[in-house]
């Protein structure tokens, strides 16, 4: 009876959730993104300390900012996916993975040792897998096709901002802690500076967690329309990924490249100006995460506004297209931005590629969930993060650091292994794109009755 009663609360709640309350939603998944970004990227500005006192290589610290994410992400994946698709409670699934992330990033500053950090960032790794999937099938439910770029790109904010906050609040908790000389704590004993910065950014995840309880379980869009009230099982998920694997290959494998590329460069850019330019690391994070803040919360709404009024007037292929025209528009600046002379330069072309490239961030999530049944999105949706994690976090950080160590041989030729990356993907990412867009284009048309 108790079961049935909150059943019929939560039908109510769904029949009931008016504009307010849907974007009272995205509110709150934003935030939890920003928190997720702010854990995860942290470790970017903590490269020359970590180094220092554990004496790690440049190649170690890609494993630690990319391998460790992707290692068990691979597991989690697909399990989570089904949850997703098949639960009746999907904001419980974001609310454990935000105390198991934000536990884990704690245990980040315990660790005195490389394999110790590896792994909890392993376990960081597995909580985040949690709440992309579920927040944009969340998302896809409480908007219409509409309006679902946009309020996707809104969600997606979080972590360019996230991921600013991070640099800004690590370098000055860094700056803090290295006055102080570090933190002797009872039973733990002494903690160094970068130990401190994992623990104080681990500490609010408790306090997402509580806010994201208040999210409701919207009806899910779209079932008896087409016919999608089961939830398939893994294999009939593969095998109709399979039987559509010329759009889903286009749309998978450039989401993965496109994360591979900004992802390397992003995490490798306020070491590139510490080295290139010995700009301090407090305000090689205050400005770079200045940076990303600004233009990538300016780009990804820009991409989803765009997207709107593009599909107003009739191009129900608006998401691809930005994704096509960003990827070539911020070739330039990314390419040569590293290879100027002087650090406010350096900025300037990276806030211009930031601001141009981040307008996909959101439509490209869009795009796919516009051509996947529901009842598919959780699993395709992980399918994809895994493919961005394994490809853009697991591949993209190591990438830059492979051709600085094993290429060039110095540390110092960062400038010239993040600009060889946008020579060697971009081309790429650009050619999968303008191949795949007659079948994303099909695909479009096949789902327009369920929309």
């Amino acid at each position: 009876m108790a079961s049935t009663a909150i059943d019929d609360l939560s039908v109510k709640g769904r029949e009931e959730a008016g504009p307010a309350y849907r974007w009272y939603v995205v509110g709150v998944l934003f935030i939890a993104y920003c928190f997720s970004a702010i854990d995860a990227r942290v470790l970017t500005l903590l490269v020359i300390p970590i180094k220092e006192d554990l004496g790690l290589s440049d190649f170690e610290i890609s494993l630690l900012q990319g391998f460790a994410f992707a290692l068990l992400y691979s597991v989690a994946a697909i399990p989570l996916g089904r949850l997703v698709d098949s639960t009746r409670r999907r904001s419980r699934i974001i609310v454990v993975g935000v105390l198991f992330w934000s536990a884990m990033t704690i245990i980040c500053g315990l660790a005195r040792s490389f394999g110790q950090l590896f792994a909890a960032r392993v376990g960081v790794g597995i909580g985040e897998a949690t709440l992309s999937p579920t927040a944009y099938s969340l998302i896809s439910d409480y908007f219409e096709a509409r309006r679902r770029a946009l309020a996707i790109s809104f969600y997606a904010i979080g972590y360019p901002i996230g991921g600013g906050l991070a640099l800004v609040i690590g370098g000055a908790l860094l700056a803090h802690f290295t006055d102080m000389g570090g933190v002797v704590m009872p039973i733990l004993g002494a903690l160094a500076p970068w130990q401190m910065v994992f623990i104080v950014v681990g500490l609010p995840g408790l306090l997402v967690a509580l806010l994201l309880t208040t999210i409701r379980e919207p009806q899910r869009r779209e079932l008896a329309a087409a016919n999608q009230g089961e939830t398939l099982t893994i294999r009939q998920t593969l095998a109709y990924l399979w039987l559509h694997r010329r759009l889903y290959g286009m749309l998978i494998s450039s989401i993965s490249l496109i994360g591979m590329l900004s992802i390397g460069v992003t995490l490798w850019y306020p070491t590139f100006l510490v080295r290139t330019y010995q700009m301090p690391i407090a305000q090689a994070g205050l400005y770079y995460g200045l940076l990303m803040l600004v233009c990538g919360t300016i780009g990804t709404i820009g991409g989803g506004w765009v997207s709107g009024v593009l599909m107003k007037k009739g191009r129900t292929d608006a998401n691809m297209q930005i994704v096509l025209a960003t990827t070539i528009l911020k070739g330039l600046p990314l390419i040569i931005g590293p290879l100027m002379p002087s650090a406010p330069l350096a900025l300037l072309f990276m806030g211009i590629g930031t601001l141009i490239g981040q307008g996909a961030q959101g439509v490209m999530i869009a795009a796919i969930q516009d051509v996947t049944p529901n009842r598919l999105r959780g699993q395709v949706m992980a399918l994809t993060l895994l493919s961005v994690n394994l490809v853009g976090l697991g591949v993209g950080a190591s990438f830059i650091a492979a051709i600085t160590d094993f290429g060039f041989g110095d540390e110092n030729a960062i400038r010239y292994s993040i600009a060889l990356s946008g020579v060697i993907l971009l081309p790429v990412i650009i050619g999968i794109i303008a191949l795949g867009m007659p079948a994303y284009r099909t695909a479009l048309a096949r789902m327009t009755p369920s929309h």
